[in-house]
């Protein structure tokens, strides 16, 4: 029986992380993100607490040293990013090959497309820019101008890590099952469209999805 999987993709500061955490909940099922990394890193046999810096990161030029121990379950000569996104995309199809689940990022909805025998419901969580400066100014307790500037880096990280590694355009409304704009619509809402979304998934039997 094939595994149904919610990949999240999500602009900074659109409340995604919350709305992720609430529909696996809702679903009884697990919601991957910081642990892929974790579990990236012991796949590698590398330090989870050191590679946690290089999470969610496009290759930097300028660390493009193996500065890790090749070992038998990765090789030497490659990017420290090059190598978790390898192994997190390891670890993901391993997630969809064993449970339900919804995983927050990291390409998911590109890295399981196609894979035969998952079910997977795309979704991107957006809102406008001062939205999302608003919500991280109030929950980071800091000034407009250091949130504008987080919110803008994080969304531009994101976007390169994403083309850099599935050569598409992060965030677009065409690219994914399911879009939503938190400023419009609230979490809950956001997250009962997903439950529909994946009930309409299970109803449509094991030759229904992508």
């Amino acid at each position: 029986m094939p595994h149904k999987i919610i990949s999240i993709g999500r602009q900074f500061g659109s409340g995604g992380h919350q709305i992720g955490l609430k529909t696996a909940e809702a679903l009884g099922v697990r919601c991957y993100d910081k642990e892929l990394i974790t579990l990236a890193a012991l796949r590698g046999k590398m330090d989870p607490d050191w590679t946690s810096d290089f999470d969610d990161q496009p290759p930097n030029p300028w660390l493009y040293e193996a500065a890790y121990n090749a070992n038998d379950a990765l090789p030497a000569g490659e990017s420290v990013s090059a190598v978790l996104f390898n192994l997190q995309s390891q670890v993901i199809r391993a997630i969809a090959g064993q449970e339900d689940a919804v995983i927050m990022g990291r390409c998911a909805d590109q890295v399981l497309r196609g894979e035969q025998d998952v079910r997977l419901l795309s979704v991107f969580i957006a809102a406008p820019f001062p939205d999302r400066v608003e919500r991280k100014m109030g929950l980071l307790r800091i000034s407009r101008r250091k949130a504008e500037k987080l919110v803008r880096q994080t969304d531009e990280r994101r976007a390169k890590y994403y083309r850099t590694y599935t050569g598409m355009e992060w965030g677009r409304k065409d690219g994914y099952d399911l879009y939503f704009d938190s400023s419009i619509q609230s979490e809950e809402e956001i997250v009962e469209g997903i439950l529909d979304a994946w009930g309409r998934l299970e109803a449509s039997g094991p030759d229904g999805g992508r």
